[in-house]
C-alpha cells in the first residue's frame, strides 16, 4: 500500500494548496473531504490542515471503504440503496466546499456486481452527484496505489512519480492555452474527425466551450464542449482502454446515427457496455466531448482521470452532460471514452469547420500554433 510509505512526503502539502486554492475555500466555509479507501489518507490529512488554517468554519472528512459498498450492492435491497443515497443528499445540500480523494484499491472489485445492482446505484445515487457538480465548489483526484502501479504496467515508485509529474502543472499557462482553444471552439459548427477506424462528424453550434486548468479535477487539462444531440454520425473506435464500474472496456467501438448510438462493441466487455448504455435514455447519446491539454502524462495508464488529460487526444462521452455545456442530455452515467492521436498510437485528425486543429497528436491550427508550442513549466 502506497500510504504508509508516502504519508510524510512533502508534495501531499504542495497537492493540498492546489485543492483549497482551487475551491476557494474561506473563513466561515463548511468543508467536506471525502477520503475513499485508506490509500487516500496522505491528502486527507494535507487538505485537513490546510482548511483549518484558512479558518473553514467546519472541516468534516468522511473515510469510505469500497468492499463495503460492494458488500450493499450485493446483498443489499434498492430500498437500502435509496436510503443511503439520502443521506448523502442531506449532507450535501449543507456544505459549501466539497473534496473526493479516490484511491483505486482494486478497479475491478465491481466485476461481480450485478448489472441491476449497479443500475439501482447510480439512479439512486444521481441527484447527490447534481447537487455536487452544480451546488457546490468541488475537486477531485485519484491518488496513486498498487493497483493503479500495475495496471500502468509500472513500478509503484514509478507510478508514484508519474503521478506527481501529471497534478503539478503551471495552471496559469495552462489557463491561457485553453482559452485560445476555447475561443476556437465557440467559433466553430462542425467538427470532423478521422483515424484509423473512425469517421465521424457532428455539430457543436451554440454549446459552451469550458476551459479546466486546476480547478475541477486534478490533474487538469482539458477544454470540454458537448455535441448537439441529435448532429453525430459515423464510427469511432478508442484506443485507451477504461475501467469503469469494475469493469474493463477496451477497444471501444460505437457507430452512431443521428446522435444515437445502434451498435457499440469492444474486444472486453461488450455486454457490460451495452447494458450500461442501455441505463436511461440518455446512454446512448452523448454529453461530451473533449480535447486533452496536459504535457505532463506521457502515455495512458488505463486511469481515465488522467488519461483524458493527455496532450492532443480527445475524449467523447455518452451519457450526461454538464451545466455549463448544456446539450440537453440527462443520463445516470458519463463515460469519458479516450482516443490518441498521436503518430505511435495510429494518428488521426481534427478538423474544425473544415480547417485541420489536430494533426497526429499535435495542434496545426494558426490560432493555437504559438501558444501550444511553448512547453508547459512545473509550478
Amino acid at each position: 500500500m502506497f500510504t504508509f510509505m508516502t504519508m510524510n512526503d512533502p508534495r501531499w502539502d504542495k497537492l493540498a494548496e492546489i485543492f483549497c486554492r482551487s475551491t476557494k475555500i474561506k473563513r466561515g466555509d463548511k468543508v467536506l473531504i471525502e477520503a475513499i479507501d485508506l490509500d487516500a489518507l496522505p491528502l486527507l490529512y494535507a487538505i485537513y490542515r490546510r482548511a483549518i488554517e484558512l479558518e473553514a468554519i467546519s472541516v468534516d472528512y468522511i473515510v469510505s471503504l469500497t468492499d463495503l459498498e460492494r458488500h450493499l450492492l450485493q446483498y443489499g435491497t434498492v430500498e437500502q440503496l435509496n436510503f443511503s443515497t439520502k443521506w448523502e443528499l442531506v449532507r450535501m445540500k449543507e456544505i459549501d466546499v466539497y473534496m473526493v480523494i479516490r484511491a483505486r484499491m482494486n478497479g475491478l472489485v465491481f466485476t461481480d456486481i450485478s448489472p441491476e445492482a449497479l443500475k439501482a446505484h447510480r439512479l439512486a445515487g444521481k441527484e447527490v452527484i447534481d447537487e455536487r457538480v452544480n451546488h457546490t465548489r468541488w475537486c477531485l483526484t485519484r491518488v496513486p496505489t498498487d493497483f493503479d502501479a500495475s495496471s500502468a504496467g509500472m513500478s509503484t515508485q514509478e507510478y508514484l512519480e508519474y503521478y506527481f509529474n501529471a497534478v503539478f502543472q503551471d495552471y496559469e499557462l495552462m489557463e491561457k492555452r485553453n482559452n485560445a482553444l476555447k475561443a476556437l471552439m465557440e467559433k466553430t459548427d462542425y467538427v470532423r474527425i478521422k483515424a484509423p477506424g473512425t469517421n465521424l462528424g457532428f455539430s457543436i453550434k451554440g454549446i459552451p466551450a469550458v476551459s479546466c486548468h486546476g480547478d475541477l479535477n486534478i490533474p487538469d487539462g482539458e477544454v470540454f464542449t458537448a455535441p448537439v444531440w441529435n448532429s453525430m454520425n459515423g464510427v469511432i473506435h478508442y484506443n485507451v482502454d477504461a475501467i469503469y464500474d469494475g469493469h474493463i472496456y477496451s477497444k471501444v467501438f460505437f457507430t452512431i446515427k443521428d446522435g444515437k448510438i445502434t451498435k457499440a462493441g469492444c474486444d472486453q466487455g461488450e455486454d457490460a457496455i451495452n447494458a450500461l448504455l442501455d441505463i436511461d435514455e440518455g446512454g446512448r447519446y452523448f454529453g461530451e466531448f473533449a480535447i486533452g491539454t496536459n504535457r505532463g502524462i506521457p502515455r495512458p495508464a488505463r486511469n481515465t482521470l488522467f488519461d483524458e488529460k493527455i496532450f492532443a487526444s480527445l475524449h467523447l462521452t455518452p451519457g450526461q452532460c454538464y451545466s455549463n455545456a448544456n446539450n440537453g442530455n440527462n443520463s445516470a452515467i458519463h463515460l469519458d471514452l479516450v482516443r490518441i492521436l498521436s503518430s505511435e498510437y495510429g494518428g488521426g485528425t481534427i478538423w474544425f469547420d473544415d480547417v485541420p486543429v489536430i494533426i497526429n497528436g499535435e495542434f496545426v491550427h494558426p490560432d493555437l500554433q504559438i501558444l501550444f508550442a511553448l512547453n508547459m513549466t512545473k509550478l
